[in-house]
């Protein structure tokens, strides 16, 4: 495999519902995403109908698993006839060290955000409010001390519909208070224990870090939960892509894979 050099390249970020990407030509960033219910023609080529150019090099962060993985690729490459690379997780990569006994099954989405944030401010907390809520933190050294891996709000809500029948939840936004109504209850209660298991979280972290490090929250469900942090944090939408795209400039092959 050749080193990333060409200007027209193509990033994905394939998570358990969603997909996000990132075109680049030069300096011109485009960017676009969506759910995918697992129908990768379907996704793969609405994304490339809305590329402003052709790729000709592409970079997958999956966590959708290997026949996934490779449905994705033969997609990609009978689109563009361009084989995509695939990073996943390793042992250690841009100064971060993995505690994991088999790095590869940590999630590639996890570990390229962990990868940016330490590479940006050193130790660090990522929050990726995804379908699964995840909170793993990095020290000082680019030490994995390892993380939390909870159900996320819509997750949350969908265990609460499906196995109760009689409550129906409107959408809206929910808040820390008491709920008026069995829909409120719902959306309050479930932001209201989502937040506080992130708050105690970060405090205990913050403690063994160090209470200034940096606090990054990227994911989804990120603008519903920010909103009551009271903790120091920074919102990091585009997180796993930033971490994709610095992984790709440099392109270690200990790392990189074809499917």
């Amino acid at each position: 495999s050749s080193d990333v050099c060409s200007s027209d390249l193509l990033f994905v970020d394939v998570g358990n519902t969603a997909m996000k990407w990132r075109y680049r030509d030069g300096d011109v960033i485009h960017q676009g995403g969506g759910r995918h219910e697992r129908e990768w023609s379907r996704v793969v080529e609405l994304m490339l109908r809305s590329l402003v150019g052709m790729p000709s090099e592409i970079w997958v962060a999956s966590v959708a698993g290997p026949e996934a993985d490779e449905t994705i690729a033969y997609y990609l490459k009978e689109a563009i006839r361009c084989e995509p690379h695939f990073y996943y997780s390793c042992q250690s990569d841009f100064g971060v060290e993995s505690c994991y006994p088999e790095p590869r099954k940590l999630g590639v989405d996890r570990w390229v955000a962990m990868i940016e944030g330490f590479q940006r401010y050193g130790a660090s907390i990522i929050i990726d409010c995804g379908s699964a809520l995840t909170i793993d933190a990095v020290d000082s050294r680019g030490t994995f001390l390892g993380g939390y891996i909870v159900p996320g709000l819509g997750m949350l809500r969908g265990a609460l519909l499906r196995d109760t029948s009689d409550v129906h939840i409107e959408p809206g936004m929910a808040q820390l208070g008491l709920g008026r109504s069995t829909g409120e209850c719902v959306h309050n209660g479930l932001l209201r224990m989502s937040v506080a298991f992130v708050t105690e979280v970060v405090l205990e972290l913050r403690q063994v870090l160090d209470d200034t490090c940096k606090v990054l929250v990227t994911g989804g469900d990120a603008p519903e939960l920010i909103g009551a942090f009271t903790f120091e944090f920074l919102h990091a939408p585009d997180l796993v892509l930033d971490g994709l795209e610095r992984v790709a400039e440099i392109g270690r092959a200990s790392c990189r894979e074809r499917v």
